[in-house]
């Protein structure tokens, strides 16, 4: 797999993850299991990010973002 198409898979999965998250269909103990692992993710790339952007503050990173 290329780079491009993992990116594109990390991508699908973390959809995937919001959709189950939103999903009314699911129960709530499902519904928390995605928005536990949306928000361990959350927490590691916000991590990864501040190592390669130590200066900024995160206010500062969601501004650049958009």
């Amino acid at each position: 797999m290329s780079n491009s198409q993992d990116l594109k898979e990390i991508i699908r999965q973390i959809q995937a993850w919001h959709s189950e998250a939103v999903n009314f269909r699911n129960d709530g103990w499902v519904q928390q299991e995605y928005r536990d692992r949306l928000e361990t993710l959350h927490a590691r790339v916000t991590a990864v990010m501040e190592t390669l952007n130590p200066s900024m503050t995160p206010k500062e990173s969601e501004q650049k973002v958009e």
